[in-house]
């Protein structure tokens, strides 16, 4: 098991946010920034940040007023 620092993951985080505002490929900016980080287990960054990326859109779209049910 490898370990994954929480710079990594909020990296993560970040790229899986800015490319939900341009309509980007989550996926591909995660395995991206693995690549650059040279972070092999992408996939478990991957679930990691996905998770922890829902709960601060999720955040996001509270703070902008979306109708509750709309955000999961």
């Amino acid at each position: 098991m490898t370990f994954i620092s929480n710079q990594i993951i909020d990296g993560a985080i970040d790229a899986i946010i800015n490319a939900r505002d341009f309509c980007g490929d989550e996926k591909q900016a995660v395995r991206d920034l693995c690549a650059d980080e040279n972070v092999q287990d992408w996939q478990k960054v991957w679930r990691i940040a996905n998770f922890r990326g829902n709960a601060k859109w999720n955040a996001f779209k509270q703070q902008a007023g979306v109708n509750p049910k709309y955000i999961f």
